[in-house]
This record gives structure tokens, sequence and C-alpha cells, in this order.
């Protein structure tokens, strides 16, 4: 899903998307990076640790 949501983000001109995910969520980091997520910077969200990655489209 993430790969169909990085070609339509291209087409509309994107240059960069970032996303947000909770850290103990591995399935959807790795999903992420698999896609060409970049760590960025980390922040707290209702007690809960998260990171933000970034993807050069």
């Amino acid at each position: 899903m993430l790969r169909q949501i990085l070609i339509i983000a291209k087409q509309v001109g994107l240059q960069e998307i970032q996303l947000s995910v909770e850290r103990n969520n591995e399935p959807s980091v790795k999903t992420i990076v698999k896609n060409g997520g970049k760590y960025e910077r980390s922040f707290e969200f209702e007690g809960e640790e998260a990171d933000v990655y970034k993807i050069i489209l």
C-alpha cells in the first residue's frame, strides 16, 4: 500500500513525504525503511515514543 501511495505522491508533484510511526510498530518501520525511508527525528505522543521518517520521491 505504501508503494502505491508513493507512486501517486510522485505523480501529483510531491518531492518527498514524511511519515510518523510509533517506535514499537516494527512491521510499519520495516515497510517504511524498505521503501526508502530515512530516519529524521523522534518525538513523544500520548506517552509513546515515535519516529519520523522521510522518503525522497
